[in-house]
């Protein structure tokens, strides 16, 4: 039986250098390389990810989910690329007219955005479940994020086993012709739900029309989904707070996140820096 790899790429640094050493280093059969975009990912990931395939030649497959509305059914893919990619969060709005606005109590956004487009092209492939194994970018000093199951779930985490650190990743980085470009607290989706709101509201201080998107799916979409109460408007981030909030609180004082912030026991602030477990690239896994 062939040997067969999915490397789930989010399009971050850590993720893409993770790619490179597994291409270079190949022990498979068949390798698929495959980003899931949401259409909400900042412009700087996309072409990160084209210069990875132009300097690197990764190859990766560009899928986006395909919502079947008025059917019981669940997403699909389409496949696009860098050109045709969605940039005004097409596919996003698309799982938010069916199912509602993803928020801490549904978090049904790496659901539907990324995990079932990426595994229904797999098997299209003829990829059955536990028949190829998983790579998620996830280093050697982030090991609260490997998951409890990897084993039974085909996962592996190559960074882990190299005890690659986030200087490491740093290091490798600074020797190529191309980086990221963009700061800490951006990430790869531009105003994700499960960042801190350190980071939230410093992004809104700072470019408040990325929340646009948004404050536009509270305000069409706030009664979306299956079993909500008409009565309630569902919001995006944590606490209950609307896109709205975000903006109001972003005009008070605070203090901003800036690169190499770190959170410690002494400066944690839980209301500001409690974050989601996948806050700044959303793995499949």
């Amino acid at each position: 039986m062939e040997k067969r790899l999915l490397i789930s790429f989010s399009g971050g640094e850590t993720s893409a250098m993770m790619t490179h050493l597994l291409l270079q280093k190949n022990t498979y059969d068949v390798v698929k390389v495959v980003f899931a975009n949401t259409g909400q990912e900042n412009e700087q990931t996309l072409t990160f990810i084209n210069n990875c395939d132009r300097y690197f030649g990764f190859n990766v497959v560009w899928v986006e989910t395909k919502v079947y509305h008025g059917e019981r059914k669940g997403s699909g893919f389409t496949i696009v690329n860098y050109n045709s990619a969605s940039r005004l969060g097409e596919p996003f709005e698309e799982i938010i007219k069916k199912y509602g606005i993803p928020n801490q109590k549904q978090p049904i956004c790496t659901r539907e955005l990324k995990l079932a487009p990426i595994t229904k092209y797999l098997r299209e492939l003829g990829w059955s479940s536990n028949s190829y194994d998983t790579a998620i970018g996830i280093r050697f000093d982030e090991m609260d994020r490997v998951s409890s199951k990897f084993v039974e779930n085909h996962i592996i985490y190559p960074l882990v086993d190299l005890k690659i650190t986030k200087k490491k990743v740093r290091e490798f980085w600074e020797k190529q012709p191309f980086r990221l470009n963009l700061h800490e607290h951006e990430g790869n989706c531009k105003w994700c739900w499960k960042k801190s709101k350190r980071k939230l509201l410093t992004l809104a201080k700072n470019t408040p029309e990325i929340f646009d998107f948004p404050m536009r799916m509270e305000r069409e979409y706030g009664n979306a989904g299956f079993n909500l109460d008409p009565n309630y408007q569902r919001v995006f981030f944590r606490g209950a707070k609307s896109t709205k909030d975000i903006l109001n609180e972003s005009k008070l004082p605070f203090e901003p996140f800036i690169d190499g912030y770190r959170v410690t026991v002494e400066n944690f602030i839980e209301d500001l820096d409690s974050a989601g477990a996948c806050s700044e690239s959303c793995e499949v896994f």
